[in-house]
């Protein structure tokens, strides 16, 4: 593959879902009392997609059926982590914070992957440059949190609270799937994650008591889910695994440090939301954060 057309990869991920943020906002305020079926309908017609996609990518073979055991648990802790309770929380989290904090708070995910990791996978032990990492994450939260003992269960707090779960999902699926050595073409697991994700999600809706109707739904709406469904899911994750195959996860691992930066500068351009300094400096010790726990990855890319 070119340099050129991996920057385009990396570029397009980054921009897919850096703007994905700003369209949930968008979505929510044209349908406020349904965030966790907005979701749902977000992962079945990304899945919709994706499903005969990864069936074609696979070149006729039958690798985009999951067959073994392995197979159907690595598309179980995608459907339940990865896709569903993660966007399930992303999205009923963003209801409260703006499109830049959900961006930032979501990106810290390969930081405590790399925690769950060193707890999960005995060999995986963390080092004192990687405890550290995770501790200026940690930091990095509290400090664009801000918490307020007397403000502890308001709106906000509760936002931040679901975000962070989004993200910890996300890091679960992640190391929880890799233990798992699967025969599943990783696209077309992932393409039946986001469906049975969206399954799962519609089941839950209908479980809160959420109206399962798109009557006050106008245009506005549908643009934001087609490009929730489509650009920013189905094919972003197409985009994304292929750089991984073309890169390494660790190179394309970075772009999640890209995407906060294009939320932020969208959300600024599009919805007026405030660019804070708290903000900036939190996302600056989450990147340092990551940039420790992987040290020796990162000092291979560089050398």
């Amino acid at each position: 593959m070119s340099r050129n057309r991996t920057a385009a990869l990396f570029a397009y991920v980054a921009l897919a879902w850096g703007g994905s943020f700003v369209a949930i906002k968008i979505g929510l305020n044209a349908l406020p009392d349904a965030p966790v079926f907005f979701a749902a309908l977000r992962l079945l017609v990304a899945g919709v997609v994706a499903v005969p996609a990864a069936a074609l990518l696979t070149d006729g073979n039958d690798r985009w059926l999951p067959r073994s055991r392995s197979d159907f648990v690595v598309v179980g802790f995608g459907a339940l982590f990865i896709t569903g309770g993660a966007n399930a929380l992303l999205f009923a989290g963003q209801q409260y914070v703006t499109s830049s904090v959900s961006s930032v708070l979501f990106s810290l995910n390969p930081v405590i992957a790399t925690a769950l990791a060193a707890v999960v996978v005995p060999q995986d032990k963390l080092s004192a440059s990687q405890g550290i990492g995770v501790l200026l994450g940690i930091l990095g939260v509290v400090v664009i949190a801000r918490p307020d003992p007397s403000q502890f269960g308001g709106a906000n707090t509760l936002g931040e609270v679901f975000l962070l779960g989004a993200a910890v999902c996300v890091a679960i699926g992640s190391v929880g799937s890799q233990r798992f050595p699967a025969d599943i073409d990783t696209v077309a697991s992932t393409s039946w994650a986001l469906l049975c994700g969206g399954t799962v999600l519609a089941v839950t809706s209908w479980a809160l008591g959420e109206p399962l109707s798109l009557a006050a739904a106008g245009p506005t709406f549908y643009w934001s889910l087609a490009y929730l469904a489509i650009a920013a899911t189905a094919v972003a994750y197409v985009a994304y695994f292929t750089l991984i195959a073309e890169i390494g996860a660790a190179k394309a691992t970075l772009v999640s440090y890209f995407v906060p930066i294009v939320t932020a500068v969208v959300s600024v351009l599009f919805l007026d939301e405030p660019l804070t300094l708290p903000l900036v400096a939190g996302f600056a010790l989450i990147a340092c954060g990551f940039l420790l726990a992987n040290r020796r990855v990162v000092a291979r890319l560089l050398a």
